[in-house]
């Protein structure tokens, strides 16, 4: 290859690795090993982002972060914006590059212009973690309230919380409540949750234990340590049912060994008092100590209770 020509098919690869990421010294490794092949002038924009998802996650393919963060960049580049969403993902994540929120945010940014939801919230989840004023907070309800509306419900369970808290957004009890219920019909167990402590509560809805307990049970069946907790503190107290500290014993159990520190230090405290399940100090003291050191408060009331 001329000089000259070889130079300039040194530059190009030199400027791509530096737009996905790569190093200088890895372009060059690039040159020496396997010279660039020739590529066509337009990328097709859905087929890079397919091969992109099939390589991030190995499937028929062998998982290559790598490839996948230079073929939705591709992807994104020519026009498809889920490719920037996922390109994006990849950054906010650190998945086959280093974690960057500064490149992760723009490309949410734009994955979001084009119309993909999950993108939106995304990019309100770090609007939301990192503002630091009222103008983040606003952004960021802007944000789910664009999600929710495409129909992604996670984003509906955001958009009640910050409604509900009055952030960026009049604070509306009611309203809070009909995002929590639409999350919830729409699959989200996190909406469920925060609907069951609406009506636990009487917060934006009529005050019902029953309908707290139902929206609890079915976040519980839908893998959520939150309901499964919260249904449990509802059969401990006799809220909405009769009082069963067994069902109570059976509902923590499943929320502590999901995570859920607050329910590791119920288990406690029933293992500490025989109730509903036979005394033992020992497994008592090694749940609150879990809770604690997970930073639950009640975990650490509860261990020096033992002393």
């Amino acid at each position: 290859m001329p000089s000259a020509v070889r130079l300039a098919a040194c530059a190009a690869v030199l400027a791509c690795a530096a737009c996905r990421g790569r190093s200088e010294s890895d372009a060059r490794g690039a040159i020496v090993a396997d010279p660039p092949q020739p590529r066509p002038a337009l990328v097709n924009a859905h087929t890079a982002a397919a091969q992109a998802s099939a390589f991030r996650d190995g499937a028929g393919v062998p998982r290559n972060e790598l490839r996948a963060v230079a073929l939705f960049g591709d992807a994104c580049d020519a026009g498809a914006p889920e490719a920037c969403g996922d390109l994006g993902a990849m950054y906010a994540d650190g998945i086959g590059v280093p974690r960057d929120a500064a490149r992760a945010g723009p490309l949410f940014a734009l994955a979001c212009d084009g119309g993909d939801v999950g993108a939106c919230a995304r990019l309100g989840d770090m609007v939301r973690a990192t503002g630091d004023g009222a103008g983040d907070d606003t952004r960021a309800v802007v944000l789910y309230t664009k999600a929710c509306a495409g129909g992604l419900a996670r984003a509906c369970t955001s958009q009640g919380e910050m409604v509900l808290a009055g952030a960026g957004i009049v604070k509306d009890a009611s309203r809070a409540a009909a995002l929590f219920q639409q999350a919830c019909d729409g699959g989200e167990p996190d909406g469920c949750v925060e609907l069951g402590q609406a009506y636990e509560r009487g917060q934006g809805v009529a005050e019902s234990f029953g309908e707290a307990l139902d929206v609890y049970g079915k976040a519980c069946a839908a893998g959520s340590p939150g309901g499964c907790r919260h249904a449990g503190d509802m059969y401990a107290v006799g809220h909405g049912v009769a009082r069963s500290p067994t069902r109570s014993f059976e509902l923590w159990t499943r929320a502590c060994d999901a995570g859920e520190l607050t329910a590791c230090a119920e288990l406690a405290r029933l293992y500490a008092s025989g109730r509903g399940v036979r005394a033992d100090r020992e497994r008592a003291a090694s749940l609150y100590r879990r809770a604690c050191d997970g930073g639950a408060p009640a975990g650490c009331d509860g261990l020096r209770s033992l002393r």
